[in-house]
């Protein structure tokens, strides 16, 4: 009698707090349901509320409950609040991860009883161990760990295949290296977080007696951000859902964005074709974002073809809503962002902010930014050293070597990049001395003439412009036609796209020695550890994601940053309009959006702003100048929509 009527005071206060369609998915009971909840609609109080009544009205047993995140701090949030709910009652439910979940049944299986999950710490030891032991990958450095261990877990999970940015590693080595990992893993028994899902996923299909008993133990399963769903990890929530099929998902295909982890926006629409009968409910209330917030980053994503239709609307117009700044050059912009930035820190609401990023690299370069201003900003994420990439690291030695600094660290980097068939022994010391380098190969006329070529290009790039030097370094000295035929066509693509990029970066610098510095302080920067939630907030779309800020700034609105240039095919491009999407629904008052006049069509305003810009212009007049913060920036072009 208890939980009766626990149910129905729970139904008497949804009646007052809740939305029709909230209501609705909350009251659902037996076999498949959709619920489409875009940004701010209120997911999280739909699913606690429904196991509430499932279990206070409904009768189900709290243990055949499973409710799956995506996240660790996803699954305890949720729990908490579902703790809430039943006024301090702890039933057992189980709340967690894929990949917590995958372990727990694995770990119930006689078989993987024993096994336990490697750690990150040990993870980079071992493929340490394997390059360091194998005469094959003598070309690696500590830097390539990450990645390798990054294509590794695209290659379990079946996610985006991007070229490696490691240098001497083939297909084939990679491969080899990629097996000796694995087969460390079966001998100590262990697993990584990547075997969970296909180990997990052979075990259910291959034992039927164990799927059986999971199928009896989970009678009801919810699973939250159903767009991040693997191929794979839909093939268990499926076979763990039958044969009652009561499996509620929650999602937004418009919030679709790990496609490198093998999810796409599909898993939405395969659901509904793979449960013609299920329930469809939209949550069309954003209660998070500014109406105009909400309108804007609709027709931004509207514009995908892939995607299930639907008509969002907010509940609110608290705040400014968008605010368009339009710069002349992209270092306007960075003046324009500090400026904003800086109001923000006067009027006391810095820590409210957020700058919110495309990539890993452009946080680190935004940190420097702000800590050059003396602005204080959070950075959310450890962000990645775009400077230790190996083309890189190529060019500067070049360059330095160009000044007139003749380290042999520097020589040994570059005296085969394009192959010029010298060797180590002829770099005896520690400073490289030119006649004693060309002495060396004196009996050996063609290596003789390559070296005294060397000299006489490393001669011509003195004293010219820092990008002048990369160009020829890159066109005339052979390194970009090195990249191709050492790593083919595809491949060296984009490593040929991270020397124009750094070529790009280096036009700001009248001498090496500035750029030099630069890059010292921002290493340092990224290296600082900047206390939790104190200034302002810098991190990736990825990382925004689930998150909401009073005030939010999206600079680099720019083709080649907003979308990524890589971004050449049409899914590609809709998965950068999704982020971009996902960037924006993150504000609840205020969205600033920040682009300049490109100089050609590579780095135009980016396309996502189109509908948005034409929708400012036919609203209202830009404002030049309108507000103090714009007279401190020289701001070329503000306007709110």
């Amino acid at each position: 009698m208890q939980g009766f009527e626990k149910g129905l005071s729970c139904l008497s206060r949804l009646d007052v707090s809740c939305t029709v369609r909230q209501k609705e998915a909350i009251e659902h009971v037996d076999g498949p349901a959709a619920v489409l909840a875009g940004p701010g609609s209120g997911k999280t109080f739909v699913t606690t509320h429904r196991i509430h009544r499932l279990i206070t009205s409904q009768g189900a047993e709290p243990a055949q409950i499973l409710v799956i995140t995506f996240t660790k701090a996803a699954a305890l949030e949720m729990q908490e609040r579902f703790f809430r709910l039943m006024e301090n009652e702890r039933p057992p439910v189980h709340f967690g991860t894929f990949h917590a979940v995958f372990y727990y049944i694995l770990r119930q299986s006689a078989q993987y009883r024993g096994y336990t999950i490697i750690t990150e710490t040990e993870r980079r030891k071992l493929v340490r161990d394997i390059i360091h032991t194998h005469k094959r990958f003598l070309g690696l450095q500590e830097e390539d760990i990450e990645e390798l261990l990054a294509e590794i877990g695209r290659r379990k999970t079946g996610g985006n295949q991007e070229a490696l940015s490691i240098q001497k590693l083939s297909e084939e080595d990679f491969l080899y290296l990629a097996e000796e990992y694995q087969s460390w893993l079966r001998e100590f028994s262990k697993f990584d977080f990547d075997d969970l899902v296909e180990v997990c996923l052979n075990l259910l299909l291959e034992d039927g007696k164990v799927r059986k008993e999971w199928q009896t133990q989970f009678r009801y399963i919810l699973v939250d951000e159903f767009q991040d769903i693997s191929p794979k990890q839909y093939q268990i929530v499926k076979l763990l859902a039958a044969p009652e099929d009561n499996l509620f998902i929650v999602g937004d295909d418009d919030q679709a964005i790990y496609g490198f982890r093998g999810a796409t926006p599909d898993s939405m629409q395969q659901f509904f074709r793979d449960y013609g009968d299920a329930k469809r409910i939209l949550l069309d209330v954003n209660f998070r974002c500014h109406e105009k917030v909400v309108a804007a980053a609709g027709k931004v994503v509207s514009e995908n073809e892939n995607r299930l239709p639907k008509e969002i609307r907010a509940s609110h117009e608290e705040g400014v809503g968008i605010r368009i700044f339009h710069e002349e050059t992209e270092a306007d912009v960075g003046k324009a962002v500090i400026a904003a930035l800086a109001e923000e820190q006067k009027i006391g609401r810095l820590s409210d902010c957020a700058l919110i990023c495309r990539t890993n690299f452009d946080c680190g370069m935004w940190a420097r930014t702000l800590y050059e201003a003396k602005l204080p900003y959070t950075l959310r994420e450890k962000p990645r050293d775009r400077f230790a990439h190996f083309v890189i690291q190529d060019i500067r030695a070049y360059l330095a070597l160009a000044a007139g600094d003749q380290k042999r660290r520097y020589f040994l980097r570059i005296m085969n990049r394009p192959l010029r068939y010298m060797k180590r022994d002829s770099l005896p010391g520690e400073q490289v001395e030119r006649e004693a380098l060309i002495a060396y190969y004196t009996n050996v006329p063609k290596i003789q003439d390559s070296v005294k070529r060397l000299y006489r290009d490393l001669d011509h790039l003195a004293g010219k412009r820092l990008h002048l030097q990369i160009h020829y370094i890159r066109n005339v000295m052979g390194y970009d036609a090195w990249l191709r035929e050492k790593y083919g066509s595809e491949k060296a693509e984009a490593f040929q796209k991270v020397g124009e990029e750094f070529a790009q970066f280096s036009r700001q610098f009248a001498t090496l020695q500035d750029m030099n510095n630069y890059i010292s302080q921002y290493r340092e920067v990224i290296r600082k550890e900047t206390p939790e939630k104190e200034g302002a907030q810098i991190l990736t779309m990825h990382a925004a994601k689930g998150l909401e800020f009073p005030y939010v700034y999206i600079p680099d609105c720019n083709e080649g940053k907003i979308p990524l240039d890589k971004s050449k095919t049409k899914e590609a491009v809709e998965e950068e309009r999704r982020m971009f999407y996902v960037a924006m629904t993150r504000a609840k008052q205020k969205l600033c959006l920040f682009y300049y006049n490109g100089k050609t069509g590579k780095d135009a305003p980016s396309r996502f702003l189109k509908l948005i810009i034409q929708t400012s212009s036919s609203n209202s007049a830009a404002s030049r100048n309108s507000s103090k913060a714009s007279a401190t920036a020289s701001y070329s072009s503000s306007s709110s929509i």
